[in-house]
């Protein structure tokens, strides 16, 4: 048989320093480059193939309603709200929903006066809901859509 051996070869890209945390002089021509800054996003230069299915959705944009929306998911899953997509069980942890409530709570709290109209509604609508439903959980009933 004749085949070609496949090789591989790796390049470290680590800086160099010397004792004194000096960065040394000796740098392979890859450390010419310039890194890219610890923590940044690089964004692939190929187009899409197409392969993406529709599960692949960009996430919603980050603000105060949908940080308060995780954590009111969050507790809801926790007592027995939702099911496991792949198990199909659900959960019941009071301990973790409490949590998340007493949280939500912590927040009304630390930022009473700083949240617009719609932000303060959604909160109190939240916590209303989630002791509602706690209180329900905890005497043996489950949650009711």
């Amino acid at each position: 048989m004749n085949e070609k051996e496949e090789s591989f070869s790796f390049v470290d890209k680590r800086r160099n320093f010397d004792d004194e945390n000096q960065e040394s002089s000796d740098k392979t021509p890859a450390d010419e480059k310039s890194p890219e800054p610890a923590g940044s996003i690089v964004e692939p230069s190929a187009e899409p193939t197409g392969e993406e299915n529709e599960s692949s959705h960009k996430a919603p944009p980050v603000d105060f309603s949908t940080f308060l929306l995780s954590l009111y998911s969050t507790a809801v899953y926790h007592m027995g709200g939702y099911q496991d997509p792949v198990s199909g069980k659900t959960s019941l942890n009071l301990e973790i929903a409490k949590q998340n409530i007493d949280i939500i709570e912590i927040l009304e709290s630390k930022t009473r006066g700083n949240l617009t109209e719609e932000e303060g509604r959604l909160m109190s609508h939240s916590l209303h809901d989630l002791r509602m439903k706690y209180v329900e959980v905890s005497a043996g009933g489950k949650i009711t859509p």
